[in-house]
């Protein structure tokens, strides 16, 4: 970073503490949203960070502002990393189709998927990788994540530890990246939750995992109390792991079976951050103490969406005598060839003479969306 001298060019930056500029720095990159063209430079106290878009992230997490019509001193653009990976694999005779096109980064672990023609040199490509994109270790993701403990199918190509801590948007997650599951590319629906519950709201989190949508929301939303319940061990230490380092004092970490240790009652807000979340509507519904909402993730068939989903819920709130007063749903992403990540947001009242709730899914109380 360099000082302020003759600048040109009006810009948006954020401005951040110099003490802050680092952390922010990594989210920013991370969403694709620092200005390449323009350098970022130091200015009284502050560091001044050029955008391309609008940040998705809590700024207050960081003291920093946005500032319109900045101006900045313009960059040279940084070789592509792509054209270096292609020089370097062309260097070691490795063929472009035997490696990686893409690959996301979480903490200083950069996680891949080398193509089966590129197998016999994994290795070698592996530290490639590594090496060109300032990684402390590359794992190899084999067949993705598996069963209700969400454990990963990874393997070390290069390197020699898989723990890391991830920064994101101001939260710290510790994990290992070989036990337990992390997608980055989520970052707008964790962050997001936590600009809608509402500040002294009680939340249970049946899948808390190491804290992906618990600790956004504990420590931005206001949120009186989250109840994060999880089954996975490994995952759970890193949930308590994480609650400590992120001074989240407001989370009561709950290890086991969601369905034998959730609260009953308690709840305005339920999360069900995991693709088996249908078989446990029953326990989200018992959660609930009066009007409440449950966020519901399933992998649905492109073709079923979004009625599939809207009239699995209903007819699941009706036989649990509540009635639906508004649901809205979204795609955050493609899963697989025909799949999607679909996402419900479904808020609920008591309703003793079980009326139907079909009538409510005919109006305007019902909407779609997509979020690539």
């Amino acid at each position: 970073m360099k000082h302020v001298g003759a600048i040109v060019g009006a810009t948006r930056t954020i401005a951040v503490p110099k003490e802050n500029a680092m952390d922010i720095l990594r989210q920013l990159h991370a969403m694709d949203l620092v200005d390449r063209t323009r350098k970022t430079v130091q200015q009284r106290g502050e560091v001044l960070i050029p955008l391309v878009g609008e940040p998705l992230i809590d700024l207050a997490v960081y003291r920093a502002r946005t500032v319109e019509g900045t101006s900045l001193r313009p960059r040279s653009v940084p070789r592509d990393p792509q054209r270096i990976l292609r020089e370097r694999l062309d260097d070691e005779g490795i063929r472009p189709e035997d490696a990686p096109r893409k690959w996301k980064r979480i903490g200083d672990v950069v996680v891949l998927r080398v193509p089966p023609s590129g197998r016999k040199r994994a290795h070698a490509i592996g530290e490639i990788y590594g090496r060109v994109l300032g990684a402390k270790t590359v794992v190899d993701d084999i067949s993705g994540v598996h069963g209700p403990l969400r454990t990963p199918d990874f393997r070390v190509l290069w390197g020699n530890g898989t723990k890391t801590v991830h920064v994101e948007a101001g939260v710290r997650y510790a994990l290992d990246v070989a036990h337990v599951m992390f997608s980055p590319g989520n970052i707008a629906e964790r962050m997001g939750i936590a600009t809608r519950v509402h500040p002294g709201a009680i939340v249970v989190d049946l899948f808390a995992g190491i804290g992906y949508f618990t600790l956004p929301v504990a420590l931005f939303s206001g949120a009186k109390t989250v109840h994060a319940c999880e089954l996975n061990p490994v995952a759970f230490r890193f949930l308590l792991e994480n609650v400590r380092i992120n001074r989240a004092t407001n989370v009561v970490p709950l290890e086991g079976d969601c369905a034998k240790i959730a609260p009953a009652g308690v709840a305005d807000w339920v999360i069900m951050g995991h693709f088996d979340a249908q078989r446990y509507l029953d326990v989200a519904f018992r959660c609930l103490r009066k009007n409440g909402t449950i966020v519901y993730h399933e992998l649905c068939p492109k073709e079923q969406y979004p009625d599939g989903l809207t009239q699995r819920l209903s007819a699941s709130a009706r036989a649990h005598w509540m009635r639906v007063t508004s649901m809205r749903t979204r795609i955050v992403k493609s899963y697989a060839p025909g799949i999607v990540h679909a996402i419900a947001e479904v808020a609920v009242t008591p309703d003793p003479r079980g009326r139907s709730t079909e009538t409510l899914m005919k109006g305007h109380s019902v909407r779609n969306s997509v979020i690539e």
